[in-house]
């Protein structure tokens, strides 16, 4: 199965022009331990401390990200906004925001490794995850969380050691690959509030806007005719 096998495995009713719209909210992920050290490495052109950062497997969030998402929490308290569902991927960063900044105000979360950014040898360790068992492992919340659109040996990959950050899991598709039926099955998802915490990767493509951390955007998703 490719990713084009995401809309079809949670069906939907007939869409209607009525349904080809969709307006969501996106969050992108709090900090995580690598970025820092990337953007730092970036700035001053250190090689050594993109290396750095881009050994680090699946980084968690830094204690600023943390306090990102308990501020989104904040905000979403005072406004009274509540979602019916959340969708996120399978990397700590994401899971860790979804879980600080929407726990109590959302009715259901859903982890798949659809909306994951691209897994380029390059980048190395914060681009890959942990199996589902380590992820149950790592956080006990997930114990209620739909993961079933993990397919560890389709759609989640174990990877090679020898990649910069080692052995972690990954999606073998590029992203861009991925962008259209995501599209469409975040478009056709029944659920009226839907809010996506992802990655900068994918929701400047998805959205073609470039978020800073924890920022919420509604944005409105059409699909191709």
């Amino acid at each position: 199965r490719t990713s084009a096998s995401l809309a079809s495995e949670h069906p939907e009713p007939a869409m209607t022009s009525a349904l080809r719209r969709k307006t969501l909210s996106f969050v992108r992920h709090g900090e995580a331990e690598h970025n820092p050290l990337v953007v730092r490495g970036k700035r001053d052109s250190d090689l050594e401390l993109l290396r750095r950062g881009r050994s680090i497997l699946d980084p968690s969030l830094t204690p600023a990200g943390r306090e990102q998402a308990a501020e989104l929490r904040r905000t979403l308290l005072a406004s009274g906004q509540r979602f019916d569902l959340v969708v996120t991927t399978p990397l700590s960063r994401t899971i860790e925001t979804s879980h600080l900044a929407f726990e109590g105000l959302c009715d259901r979360f859903m982890i798949t490794p659809e909306a994951t950014e691209t897994a380029e040898e390059r980048l190395g360790g914060p681009q890959r995850g942990m199996s589902a068992a380590g992820m149950r492992a790592k956080f006990d919340f997930l114990a209620a969380w739909d993961l079933s659109s993990i397919r560890e040996g389709e759609n989640w990959l174990r990877g090679d050691a020898a990649v910069l950050g080692g052995e972690g899991y990954y999606h073998p598709q590029p992203v861009e690959a991925r962008l259209g039926p995501l599209r469409q099955w975040l478009v056709n998802l029944e659920f009226e509030r839907v809010v996506v915490v992802g990655h900068s990767g994918v929701l400047d493509r998805l959205l073609g806007l470039q978020m800073a951390n924890c920022q919420l955007v509604e944005h409105a998703l059409e699909l191709d005719e």
